[in-house]
């Protein structure tokens, strides 16, 4: 990867993503202080108060979600608040957080951008930051103070270096994405499906190395006490509270998304006229009786079925808005946030399904495909917000900055925009459908 070309134009490629990335973090820690001082039904109005408690009584903290929703996101935000008052950030809480840990990424980002931009050439460096530390959809959560949040702020750079360093040896690779997978579901416990692509993928590069484990076993070895290290507290707390063993024994919030899912199409939380609540998406099953709206209400009903699945999947992959929490006077059926989120979806669904057909399948465009499928697969029965899909549109922005770093030819180009523009006009009708399903007057 190393490139020939002088380093000026290097740094100057590296300045503008750096200001780019911090304009885009200082904009959405703004939003989210906004938002935070004055919703109460918000997330995040859970989780400041569970950092609070967390950083006075430690890990027994007081959870009223205890059992599936565990102590990595309130530790976090509370370790990033306290060190960011520690380097002189003044105000509430929430402004601490949400600056704090902007600016830490940002300086975090600005030496994996800096390490990227050393070694390739401004093409290869333009198009995988644009997908990954620069891409907005995944880099607005970093200042919100939600699990998805904590999830960008920790695994993204980790999912940069993944698509930035092909060349690393097969251990520090398979190392990288089982750390990954490992803080995401310590982050949130739904998100437990992506260690399924994440060990195939580490068996895939090493076992035809396995003569030489050696080289790997360190590594091997690093995440195993890195895992430990991480979801250990949480065994510690599950045991103390549930006498489990088990990280996250509570399963009561799980059995009720099969019938959240067929009362609803999605949700999301807006701002209504000065106040904050939650906008339903009501599906058209919503009367069916309560006891009616279980597993056997997708098996016995085919067509009703699809017809939800479809929809709960569309809405983790496409957003009205790129922000988690938004005005509902800004709600369209058009948005540039949709478009552009529709654009990506059809051109990585294309390209991944080009890849399998033509056997051109490696490890890491398995783990990409296989991310996007289980991430697909969580979504279906559950009446999902846009940041639930947040791991499958990342592996949709990195197949697309793929492609388009391959130079497709222009023949390609033209089969592809009939079809794209086919895709776009079928989803501003779709979400046209859904915005007279929800409790709004448009």
């Amino acid at each position: 990867m190393e490139n020939p070309r002088p380093v000026v134009p290097r740094l100057a490629w590296l300045a503008l993503a750096a200001c780019a990335q911090l304009a885009i973090l200082l904009w959405a820690a703004r939003a989210h202080v906004r938002q935070a001082l004055h919703c109460d039904v918000c997330d995040t109005f859970y989780y400041y108060n569970a950092a609070t408690e967390f950083a006075r009584s430690g890990l027994l903290f007081t959870n009223p979600y205890d059992g599936y929703r565990s102590y990595f996101a309130p530790f976090f935000i509370a370790v990033v608040t306290r060190i960011a008052g520690a380097l002189g950030f003044d105000g509430e809480p929430v402004e601490r957080y949400a600056y704090g840990t902007s600016i830490l990424f940002w300086l975090v980002s600005l030496g994996l951008m800096a390490w990227l931009a050393r070694r390739a050439s401004a093409k290869v460096f333009v198009l995988i930051t644009a997908a990954t530390l620069l891409n907005p959809f995944l880099l607005v959560y970093v200042p919100f103070a939600l699990q998805e949040g904590v999830l960008m702020a920790c695994c993204l750079p980790l999912l940069f270096l993944w698509v930035a360093a092909k060349d690393w040896d097969a251990g520090r690779r398979a190392a990288l994405v089982l750390a990954m997978a490992l803080l995401a579901y310590i982050t949130r416990a739904a998100l437990v499906w992506w260690l399924l692509p994440a060990i195939l993928y580490a068996a895939w590069l090493l076992w035809p190395r396995r003569r030489h484990a050696r080289a790997w076993l360190p590594w091997m070895a690093a995440v195993v006490i890195g895992g430990i290290a991480v979801i250990g507290p949480q065994i510690y707390i599950s045991k103390q509270h549930s006498d489990s063993f088990n990280p996250y024994p509570s399963t009561t919030v799980f059995t009720q998304q099969i019938p959240i899912g067929i009362t609803l199409l999605k949700f999301a939380t807006v701002e209504d006229e000065g106040h904050w609540r939650g906008l339903t998406f009501w599906s058209p099953y919503v009367a069916e009786p309560e006891e009616e709206k279980t597993v056997d209400f997708y098996l016995n009903s085919p067509a009703r079925a699809a017809f939800l699945m479809l929809t709960h999947a569309y809405a983790g992959f496409h957003y009205d808005q790129v922000k988690p929490y938004w005005q509902l006077d800004r709600a369209r059926p058009i948005t540039i946030w949709l478009a552009l989120s529709s654009a990506i979806v059809f051109l990585g669904v294309v390209r991944m399904t080009a890849i399998v057909g033509d056997g051109q399948l490696d490890a890491d465009r398995a783990f990409a495909i296989g991310t996007l499928l289980l991430c697909v697969a969580s979504l279906v029965f559950v009446a999902a917000e846009s940041r639930f899909g947040i791991l499958g549109f990342a592996m949709l922005s990195i197949t697309v900055a793929e492609w388009l770093g391959s130079r497709p030819a222009r023949a390609e180009w033209l089969r592809l925009v009939p079809a794209l523009l086919l895709y776009l006009a079928l989803s501003f009708l779709y979400n046209s459908l859904l915005l007279q399903s929800a409790d709004i007057k448009l």
